[in-house]
């Protein structure tokens, strides 16, 4: 029990560290690259940009507002999240929004581009961010915004995905970039936020699924670590090996790839023979829950 209590504790100390590293870096790529390029951001962070031009012309226009703005459009967003998610996944998303809004305001941002060539400097704001957004989820943590809104919708209607929500969300706010500003600045905001993606996808492996096929005589053992420790099902099918005319059994589970990288470390001492097929699932009908992280 003490050593279960223990693993947490240094598992929450773990996941804490990277949700500040990944809000740091975040903030980083706005602050020191996108905001200084003139470009715009995807999701409430690019909201709160084109809002944040209100204050042109007011008292508030010397002062870096973004953050603040970042911070009250989240508020009823994180209200919503309570509501239907539960109290944990949204103190986690409070603290880094907090977090957040607090580097935006206070980092500086340089006057001119740290970058000259405005692609290179485009190229590199996205991938920062997309760093820290795929950190931010390693560390099961949410910068809120468009994550929370695609849960609550992608578990209220099974054809939207966080990705969609998000898509739909950046597709507004490049729309009024492209007609307040210029074409350039929509076009320059897309590909930063083309490159954040591509980085989220490759770092994010809680948001891909895939089916995992484990040839075994101990099954039980190994459905219950699934069960247990991931909180997935899987199916069992009897069968016959053509050269040793042994039988097997055959253990399905579709799963997130995080969560067959954990699978893959435990199966050994599961069962040192096992052997296990994994693929991609090209899509997941059903009832399938969808996880943040």
């Amino acid at each position: 029990m003490f050593e279960n209590k223990r693993g947490s504790l240094r598992s929450g100390i773990t996941n804490f560290s990277i949700c500040c590293l990944a809000s740091l870096i975040y903030c980083l790529g706005v602050n020191f690259f996108i905001l200084p390029g003139g470009l715009y951001s995807g999701g409430f962070t690019g909201i709160s940009q084109l809002l944040s031009l209100l204050a042109v012309g007011t008292p508030l226009e010397p002062y870096n507002i973004k953050g603040a703005l970042y911070f009250l459009l989240n508020i009823p967003i994180v209200i919503l999240g309570w509501r239907v998610l539960g109290r944990k996944p949204m103190l986690k998303a409070g603290f880094t929004i907090i977090l957040e809004s607090t580097l935006m305001s206070f980092l500086p941002i340089p006057k001119e581009p740290i970058i000259s060539d405005a692609l290179t400097n485009t190229i590199i704001g996205g991938f920062f961010e997309g760093i820290g957004s795929g950190l931010l989820y390693i560390g099961f943590g949410s910068g809120g915004g468009t994550d929370i809104i695609g849960i609550v919708m992608s578990q209220k209607f099974r054809s939207l995905s966080v990705g969609k929500v998000s898509l739909a969300v950046n597709i507004v706010v490049y729309s009024v970039c492209a007609i307040v500003f210029n074409p350039e600045v929509a076009v320059y905001s897309i590909i930063a936020a083309f490159c954040c993606s591509l980085i989220i996808d490759k770092i994010h492996l809680q948001n891909r699924a895939v089916t995992v096929n484990i040839f075994t005589n101990h099954e039980r053992e190994i459905g219950d670590w699934i069960r247990d420790n991931i909180d997935r099902s899987a199916t069992v099918f009897t069968g016959t090996g053509i050269y040793s005319g042994a039988e097997r059994k055959l253990l399905i589970s579709v799963m997130s790839e995080y969560e067959y990288h954990r699978l893959k470390h435990a199966l050994p001492d599961l069962d040192s023979s096992a052997f296990a097929n994994i693929y991609p699932s090209v899509g997941v009908l059903g009832d399938f829950e969808k996880r943040l992280s």
